[in-house]
Formats: C-alpha cells, structure tokens, sequence
C-alpha cells in the first residue's frame, strides 16, 4: 500500500511548513494526557507538562527530556500523537517530506484528570494558572475532549457543560478555542458556538481534492443552544506521524485518526498562521477559514472542508492592498510628495508615476487611470500597461 500524502499537502498548503519558523512564538494549550518519548526531544524547553492533582496542587514538568520509562505506556499516547501532528521533525516516505504544521510553537499540555470526579473545577484551575503565566503567548486553546463525562445523548445547554464552563475565560481573552465535534452520530451534545468547532472528512490520505469524501458517521447538527455544528471540516484518517505507539512493530509510521486528529490539524494551521501574520485576531482568523473552504457536494453538512492555500492568498492579497495603502498615504503625509488624490493634474502625475516605477499599483487600476480625464494620467496609464495582457484586454484596445 503506498504512503499517504503529507497532512500539509492535503490541507492545501503548496509546500511544507517551515521547521523553524511555523508557529514561531505561538502558545498552544492542549487539555490532555501526555506521555514522553524520544520523538519530542528536539522540543526542549518549548514543551511544559502542567498537572492537576486532586488537591488542585499544579505541577508544571519538563517532558521533553522524561524517559519512557518513568509512565504507564498505555496512558498519554492520545496526547502524544496531537503533539506530533503539529510539531514532529521532517521525515521522508517515497520522496515526500512529511513535517508537524507549527513545530516552531510552544506547547502547554493540561492534564486536569479528566473522567474523575471534580473534573471540572481542576480544569478551571489548571487553565487559570496557564493563563497567568508570563512569556507564554497563548493564542490557541484545544480540546478534543470537550464533553468530558457528560451523556453524550441527553440534550442541555452548553453553558451548563463544565468544560465550556472552565474555559469561558480563554474566550473572554478573545483566545481561539479549537475543539472536535465527537467521532459519532450516535450522540446529540455539541460544543458551543464561541468554540471554533472541527468536524472531519475521509480524504483518502490524498491530497487531490476531487478524491475526498464525507466520512460516513459524521456527527453534525444543531447544538442545545440551536447552532449548527462543526464550523469546518478536516481530514480525519491516515494522519501520518513518526511511529510512537506502545507497541512495537516493524511500521515506519504511526497514523492518528478522528476528529481529535481533525481539530489537531486546524490548532496547527491556526498556530501557523498567527505567527506569519501577527495582526490577524481570532474573529478575523475564524472567518478567513470558514470563507475560503471548500465545500462538499451533496453533502447535508454544510460545514466546507478547510484549504489553508486559499486562505494564505486571500491574506496576502489583503496584505498587498494593505502596503499599496500606505505608500498612497505615504505621498499625502510627506511635504515634498504628491497625492494620487490631489485635484491638480501634476501632482496626480508625479504620484502615479512613483506608484508605477515602484509596481505598487495593479493593472485594473491603471485601466480605471486609462479612462481619466487628464490626459496626463491617461498618456502614464497607458504607458504603464505597455501591451495588452491577455485576450480580453486586446478585445478592450481594440474596441477603443
């Protein structure tokens, strides 16, 4: 059987995250268990392993450097392969580089003894105390594990669920809370609307986004409070990671699965690219994701499949406007500069010719320039756009 794709490739991007640059900065809470293993060593000090105990007691670990043997092998492997998704080392499989999406972040794994009694109040604690810590710079809370012990049939409000509860104060910080929306359609509660909610997709381990498919026992609907659940979708099989299990065997891999992998994968593009793009907030951010996903065709759940290339364009393009922007402003602002939106013909002139010496200005303007009542913003306009670029533009001249 050949190897899946990597998870980069299939979540749009057009080539791998930088090792040591992707999620620069960024902190990334992970409510979960975690075991060590030799595959987060080159993690050091970027790694803390907070714990709850029972007497809301907080002990804050250096796992990174933690032998194996110390633990119970069957526990924390969950939470291992969520810190590998996002921050595993570049390896090779059949000449494709595989790499975590923002292994340049820093991660804080909660541990608040989920599924014990109290559960809820060691979570409130532990995510406090998180969040006072100086130097972290967290941006990203994720829970996959969001309904903890609650009956995951009998309906409530959301408001009354003990993890949205403990976590009301990352939201109230404007932090992006990122959760997965459960692995079957066999319960009814669904997170709230305040959280950034991933369902999943089966998209065969490829990259080529004719070939995905919805996963067949997809969970999706309205919550307690009446809002459609998840927000995105993304892909929830076959995620590739250096081998970790427990057990060993001769495999090269280890996959992660379900919509814990799913909401992984968005923590990883998120912690991306709030570090490439230091002013985006989590408003902005949510909206960018959901607006140029893609969706499913005939599909009941109308939450799109996640495609981070289109959102890195529109980003850029935003950005692009935002420098062309500043550089009109810059000509007004300055004494001795001109104004394109000045009303003497010259100094429109000399404005305009500066944005066309520095190729800050776009062919649509020019043509909008070309129509001007000046001739002499016309005589520049038309000398900039020199020859025509495609066919439509030939048909314009040559109607004129």
């Amino acid at each position: 059987m050949a190897f899946p794709d990597p998870t980069w490739a299939r979540l749009g991007f057009m080539e791998p995250p930088d090792f040591h640059n992707s999620g620069h900065n960024i902190g990334v809470v992970i409510i979960d268990k975690m075991k060590p293993h030799h595959t987060i060593r080159h993690l050091g000090d970027r790694i803390k392993y907070v714990i709850v105990e029972n007497d809301l007691t907080i002990n804050c670990n250096n796992i990174a450097f933690q032998s194996s043997g110390e633990v119970d092998e069957e526990v924390g492997e969950h939470g291992l392969m969520t810190i590998l998704t996002l921050s595993h080392k570049p390896f090779f499989l059949e000449g494709k580089t595989h790499v975590g999406l923002s292994p340049a972040a820093n991660f804080i794994v909660l541990d608040h003894g989920a599924f014990r009694e109290g559960e809820g109040e060691r979570l409130k604690y532990g995510m406090d105390w998180v969040l006072k810590q100086p130097n972290w710079n967290i941006k990203i809370i994720l829970c996959t594990g969001w309904h903890a012990s609650d009956n995951p049939v009998l309906l409530q409000k959301t408001h009354k669920n003990s993890t949205v509860q403990a976590l009301n104060s990352a939201v109230e910080r404007g932090l992006m809370v990122i959760c997965s929306n459960g692995n079957s359609r066999l319960g009814n509660i669904m997170p709230p609307i305040e959280h950034f909610t991933v369902g999943g997709f089966n998209d065969r381990g490829k990259a080529e986004r004719h070939l995905h498919l919805p996963y067949p026992d997809e969970p999706f609907g309205k919550n307690g409070d009446g809002h459609f659940r998840p927000d995105i979708l993304a892909p929830r099989v076959y995620l590739t990671l250096p081998f970790c299990e427990s057990k060993q065997r001769e495999e090269q891999v280890s996959y992660y699965w379900g919509t814990s992998g799913a909401a992984t994968l968005v923590t990883g593009i998120a912690a991306y690219l709030f570090s490439k793009y230091p002013e985006l907030d989590t408003k902005n951010l949510r909206s960018k994701l959901i607006e140029n996903a893609d969706p499913i065709e005939d599909y009941k759940n109308n939450a799109p499949r996640i495609n981070v290339g289109n959102v890195i364009h529109s980003l850029e393009m935003q950005v692009n406007l935002k420098k062309a922007n500043q550089c009109v402003s810059s000509f007004r602002i300055a004494g001795h500069d001109h104004s394109i939106e000045s009303l003497d013909d010259i100094e429109r002139g000399l404005a305009l010719s500066k944005l066309v010496q520095q190729q800050i200005v776009t062919r649509q303007e020019l043509w909008k320039y070309a129509e001007d009542e000046s001739d002499v913003i016309r005589k520049i306009a038309v000398y900039a756009l020199a020859k025509p670029e495609d066919e439509y533009e030939r048909s314009a001249i040559g109607n004129d």
